[in-house]
């Protein structure tokens, strides 16, 4: 028999929980996408603390480098009180004398100097190597190998090229490497 108003009510569905959390897999993947990220941004502090290290290393090199160039601006060509040509320092003379170019050839400092030929302990890490080669007025390029010159040290041509090359030792390192090379003409008046 039928109820025409019979009402029934309806069996209540079970409700899923809402869900409070991750997942492991979303968990999982989360970790991987800000591992990447991290490990990428850790390459890149460290490329730029290399290149960092690099540039601080260059920049001292090259002020070496400037300061042999400034100790010798006021320097004659030729030595001034003697009577006949000789090259390299003069019997006697110490870095504070030297009065001329030539004076400096062959010379190597560790602990480099300064403009002021004083010694920067605090950059004992640095060498300065300077040759005084003679070269040419016509050909300003010519006599670059310094083991086998086409003219030989003492000629005086006029003018001399001057090279200083510094050199960078490693902690626990014992070889020091060249980092900066400058060269330069210098012409007698």
């Amino acid at each position: 028999m039928r109820c025409a108003n019979y009402y029934s009510p309806a069996v209540p569905s079970p409700r899923r929980k809402a869900r409070g959390g991750f997942t492991l897999t979303e968990t999982a993947l989360a970790m991987v996408i800000v591992g990447t990220g991290f490990m990428g941004g850790m390459e890149l502090f460290a490329a730029c603390a290399a290149q960092n290290h690099s540039a601080t290393q260059g920049t001292a090199a090259r002020m070496l480098g400037d300061n042999i160039r400034e100790a010798m601006a006021g320097l004659s060509f030729v030595d001034p009180t003697a009577t006949a040509l000789k090259w390299g320092p003069e019997a006697g003379e110490t870095l504070a004398g030297y009065d001329d170019v030539d004076d400096f050839d062959g010379l190597t400092f560790n602990p480099p100097i300064d403009a002021q030929r004083t010694p920067v302990t605090q950059l004992s890490q640095y060498t300065q190597k300077i040759s005084v080669m003679p070269v040419s007025p016509d050909e300003p390029c010519g006599n670059l190998n310094e083991a086998a010159p086409t003219l030989p040290k003492g000629a005086y041509t006029g003018a001399v090229r001057v090279r200083v090359k510094v050199l960078y030792q490693r902690p626990g390192s014992t070889t020091p490497e060249e980092v900066y090379s400058t060269s330069w003409i210098r012409a007698d008046n």
